[in-house]
């Protein structure tokens, strides 16, 4: 399953809904089929018509029922059942850019996804989930990486020329202290130039 591309979060509900895992109930005991029947119920709500879907709820409802612990196969479904919730959720806590794709916009959605990623992985569900939650991780760590913001010319031109003549204004006044300020203010101009221009990544796919 792909990630960040456009209408991504319909295709993702498509996908996610066909790794669902329709087992007869019938072939485990009364208490487990209680389990599975309330956790198919929630993934069902998760995968709704659309990114306001009730993950967050179902994913507590699937976690509850995993925690109440059962038989080994009952338990692996669950596991693949809360995998597929928490994807569905990935979805629901980030933004949908102008194309349909999903974009984190904030550090808040930033963390909330990880946390989501590394969830999944943990649970070792089907290998597929695997992937996309792998797939995801990468797109996240790509999001968190600083990138460089394109300066207007106006003010990279002020900068560069301030950082080149005040140096120059102490050694023409004769005064060493001026000179060495010079230097100084150049570089805390040049770094808080630097610092003014770099946007993590998800900041500036956000802001596209």
């Amino acid at each position: 399953m792909a990630v960040n591309k456009p209408n991504e979060w319909s295709e993702l509900r498509e996908w996610l809904a066909a790794r669902i895992v329709y087992a007869d109930l019938t072939d485990f005991a009364e208490a487990d089929r209680r389990r599975l029947a309330r956790a198919l119920t929630a993934v069902m709500s998760a995968l709704g018509d659309g990114p306001d879907g009730d993950s967050g709820a179902a994913a507590e409802v699937v976690r509850g029922e995993l925690g109440r612990g059962g038989e080994a196969r009952a338990d692996d479904v669950l596991r693949t059942h809360l995998a597929i919730v928490l994807a569905a959720r990935t979805a629901d806590v980030r933004g949908v850019g102008p194309g349909g794709e999903l974009v984190v916009a904030n550090a808040r959605q930033w963390a909330e996804c990880r946390a989501l990623v590394e969830e999944i992985i943990a649970l070792s569900p089907h290998p597929e989930l695997i992937a996309f939650a792998t797939g995801l991780r990468g797109r996240l760590v790509e999001a968190q990486r600083w990138r460089w913001v394109e300066p207007d010319v106006g003010t990279a031109a002020v900068v560069g020329l301030a950082v080149l003549v005040l140096p120059f204004v102490g050694a023409a006044v004769g005064s060493a202290a001026v000179t060495v300020a010079g230097v100084v203010v150049g570089g805390a101009l040049v770094f808080g130039f630097v610092m003014a221009h770099r946007r993590r990544g998800w900041a500036v796919d956000a802001g596209r």
